[in-house]
């Protein structure tokens, strides 16, 4: 199969194969990958909508052969194929996210990231790095440009420049935070 996945054209072949109507060929299309999605599901697969997309894709895939050569009841041969698949060993899943730290220790962080841009940083280098991570997406990138201009550097110029600041700052935070945890 293609790697950019199944064309418009593939898809259309195979809702005029479930079904002349279009409609109904929806109606269809929508109930197998419902059914797929609890097969799934029932087979303890976390990612049970996505084996159900890849189940349709392997099917519009076929769709040529299946048009001229397969006779009976479409939904059968979904669900053969998304038999083979359940068959295949399971992906583990995506690693759970870190729980968001409490207040307390936001603060925490805060507070010695204010410490230590004091303490170890110049007031231009502190300038510099509150002006670098401020704002974002298309904004961060536009104040990161200004900054290089400003300073007469190239942005990768500007990014080794805050990561050496990062590189003194990070100790100095961990030994604080070490610190207040234990006390």
């Amino acid at each position: 199969m293609d790697k950019r996945g199944p064309t418009q054209e593939a898809f259309e072949k195979l809702w005029r194969w479930l079904d002349p109507d279009p409609e109904t060929a929806g109606l269809k299309h929508e109930r197998i990958r419902l059914r797929l999605i609890r097969i799934f599901s029932c087979r303890g697969r976390y990612n049970a909508e996505d084996l159900a997309d890849e189940t349709v894709d392997v099917v519009v895939s076929k769709i040529d052969w299946l048009i001229e050569n397969y006779r009976g009841d479409p939904a059968l041969y979904f669900y053969g194929v998304a038999k083979k698949l359940a068959l295949q060993p399971p992906k583990a899943p995506p690693p759970t996210p870190p729980p968001a730290p409490d207040m307390d220790e936001i603060e925490r962080r805060c507070s010695c990231l204010d410490l230590c841009l004091e303490e170890k940083v110049t007031e231009d280098e502190r300038q510099l790095v509150l002006r670098y991570h401020e704002k974002n997406k298309q904004e961060k990138i536009q104040v990161r440009r200004q900054i290089a201009r400003e300073l007469g550097i190239s942005i990768n110029a500007l990014r080794i420049r805050v990561c050496h600041i990062h590189s003194r700052l990070r100790p100095c935070i961990e030994q604080c935070l070490s610190h207040l945890l234990n006390q």
